[in-house]
């Protein structure tokens, strides 16, 4: 019997912030588990341990295709005129960056690409007649148009539009922005990692007593050069991500704990972010309470809002984390409700049988 050639699947990852890579991780870990004999190529510009932690396993990298993202002065601040250039300097040298993409991607021959949510590489895609996928619950051409400022380059919107044409579907794991211009967006469930519930194990590696709150806080990994001191709040013990603000009294480097971020989450009481995808699906989804800053100006903030107010215990800050007097009354009200019931990721499992299905993947014969 002729033995089969191993399937490629290549991911290519967004290293915009760390949202993009959260949501891509489910797929890629239910992926892996229920076929194992495929290859699984992640291209993203995150380093191997950050992709390691999100994946819980080691995973093939290899380095992304050229892209255009926003370029953030702090968390929650877009520089728009710096942004529109970014875009810009990527489509002067298109065509070049097209053929270089186009080459590497052959070099590779996956069965599919599915992109989270770079576009370069779904037109390299298309040139090479290789089925692909665009996978967000955003789009960098949505993106581009609020982001960017009231003078927008057509032929830059034209070409990436093309290229999320491109794909079989873009699937967009709720709750999504509407994209309305694509006519292949394919909605799908939530998408998160789910993280073990270590209450107890975190408190003892916190040295902290039962009765004390864990909050989160996590600005998505995008730094900032604000410094705004956490404020101190009787009974909480603050549990402090990268690129934050000064420490309260009461409060550790979330890199000190031995424990994988998404474990940290699950067993804390609640998580203080800004409004973006991964922390507030993630929150949901392990049946964390959440508060928030507002992001207004955040073309995404309007349905992110609406679906976590149904499905979790939130609050929203208008004026900003980094402002105690709101930040107070809101924590205390989230803490002090009556815990959700986690909604079920059902995305994840949507996502990996449409790619399994366009990508011609077989399961095990030992596997239901």
């Amino acid at each position: 019997m002729t033995k089969q050639a191993v399937q490629t699947v290549v991911f290519d990852v967004s290293s915009h912030g760390l949202g993009h890579l959260g949501q891509i991780a489910p797929v890629v870990q239910t992926l892996r588990a229920l076929f194992p004999a495929a290859r699984l190529v992640v291209r993203t510009a995150h380093p191997n341990h950050i992709v390691h932690d999100f994946m819980g396993f080691s995973v093939e990298l290899d380095a992304p295709p050229p892209e255009a993202v926003l370029v953030s002065q702090d968390p929650s601040l877009i520089d728009t005129a710096a942004s529109a250039a970014a875009y810009h300097e990527l489509h002067r040298g298109w065509e070049e960056h097209l053929d270089r993409e186009t080459a590497r991607l052959a070099a590779v021959s996956p069965a599919v690409l599915v992109a989270d949510v770079p576009y370069l590489s779904l037109a390299a895609a298309e040139r090479l007649g290789i089925p692909s996928l665009a996978f967000c619950s955003l789009n960098w051409l949505d993106i581009y148009r609020a982001c960017c400022g009231p003078t927008h380059d057509d032929l830059i919107i034209r070409t990436i539009e093309k290229a999320y044409q491109s794909a079989k579907f873009f699937l967009q794991p709720r709750p999504h922005m509407p994209m309305l211009g694509l006519c292949n967006r394919r909605p799908i469930g939530p998408v998160a990692r789910i993280g073990r519930r270590r209450e107890q194990e975190l408190r003892s590696q916190l040295g902290i007593a039962r009765n004390e709150r864990v909050v989160l806080f996590t600005l998505g990994g995008i730094s900032s050069k604000r410094r705004a001191r956490l404020p101190n709040i009787v009974g909480v013990h603050w549990l402090v991500g990268s690129y934050q603000p000064r420490l309260a009294d009461r409060a550790t480097n979330a890199n000190q704990v031995d424990m994988s971020f998404i474990d940290l989450l699950a067993s804390c009481d609640a998580v203080v972010t800004k409004v973006g995808y991964s922390t507030f699906v993630e929150a949901a989804c392990n049946g964390v309470g959440l508060v928030a800053a507002n992001r207004p100006d955040w073309p995404e903030s309007a349905v992110l809002i609406d679906w976590v107010t149904r499905n979790a215990s939130f609050a929203l800050v208008q004026e900003g984390v980094e402002d105690a007097r709101g930040l107070r009354p809101a924590l205390a009200a989230v803490l002090d409700a009556p815990r959700k019931a986690p909604v079920a990721p059902s995305g994840v499992r949507e996502a990996v049988d449409i790619i399994a299905d366009v990508a011609g993947l077989r399961r095990p014969a030992t596997q239901s």
